[in-house]
């Protein structure tokens, strides 16, 4: 239901609160500050959000897709400049400091405060997912919904620092290297030559030559190497069958997967096994 005044909840210092908040027409916030570190994705509309006290502080202007920085007992103040959607994370003090690696990643994303953060096309939707994710397991309250909201709350902050797209990385070589990062991590996804090209704002066309310039691959031949590396290490654990290695991998149709391994390696997927097998030397 649309609202004309912020949320207002409260955050367990070890704990997370995720929230939605769908504005009315009249939406107005006064200044505040809150005890506990907040961060907003805007959904859709657009906002204002000003970092210190009227005057004072920056006015940072985000759009749909921009992620905004609110840490423990800075004074803002959010308005719409149009009607807006926005996700809150809310996460207390002490839920940072149980480990150094969340608390140094905390304050990379501390410093991002005051510029725009955007992620990355690909990304986006599942950190959004998560948000969607721990907004249920609060309301539903299932058996272990505190530990899920927590593990779903780390996953929106690795996102958020993560697969960051800065405003000034607008070079077409700079947007190539992304996808390409993207890739490491999600080539077990339904990808396709349209998808990328969109991603990085290409026709298919230029996207097609831009990529072969900068791998040296078209973009089937690199995924498929991506697919086929990782279908190699699931096989070598000895924990996949073939069939499982490959659509674990992201091949959708068995028989292609065994004409591309067999190209790859000159034998098929168990004989590969057998001989990695008789190679692999044994210790005692």
């Amino acid at each position: 239901m649309p609202t004309s005044a912020p949320l207002h909840f409260t955050v367990p210092a070890d704990g997370v609160v995720f929230a939605e908040s769908v504005h009315a027409g009249d939406f107005r916030m006064s200044e505040r500050t809150d005890p506990f570190h907040k961060v907003l994705y805007v959904q859709r509309g657009r906002v204002a959000l000003q970092l210190g006290a009227a005057e004072e502080g920056p006015v940072l202007e985000a759009g749909a897709g921009t992620l905004l920085i609110v840490p423990a007992g800075q004074r803002h103040r959010l308005t719409d400049v149009e009607l807006s959607v926005l996700l809150l994370l809310g996460f207390g003090k002490e839920f940072v400091d149980t480990d150094a690696d969340l608390r140094e990643m905390w304050n990379r994303l501390r410093r991002s405060q005051g510029s725009s953060m955007r992620l990355r096309p690909v990304q986006a939707g599942p950190v959004v997912g998560c948000w969607r994710q721990g907004i249920l397991e609060q309301t539903e309250q299932r058996r272990g919904h505190g530990v899920a909201a927590r593990m779903l709350a780390l996953q929106v902050l690795l996102g958020a620092d993560r697969y960051q797209l800065r405003a000034v990385e607008d070079s077409t070589a700079e947007r190539v290297t992304h996808l390409l990062e993207d890739l490491e991590t999600t080539f077990y996804r339904p990808w396709s030559i349209d998808l990328a090209a969109h991603q990085v704002g290409l026709s298919r066309r230029q996207f097609t030559l831009r990529f072969r310039e900068q791998t040296g691959k078209s973009f089937v031949e690199y995924l498929n190497a991506l697919r086929l590396a990782h279908a190699e290490r699931l096989l070598r654990s000895g924990r996949y069958s073939v069939t499982g290695a490959a659509f674990s991998s992201g091949f959708e149709d068995l028989s292609h997967f065994y004409r591309l391994f067999r190209g790859r390696h000159g034998v098929a997927p168990k004989q590969w096994m057998a001989d990695q097998a008789t190679t692999t030397p044994t210790t005692t």
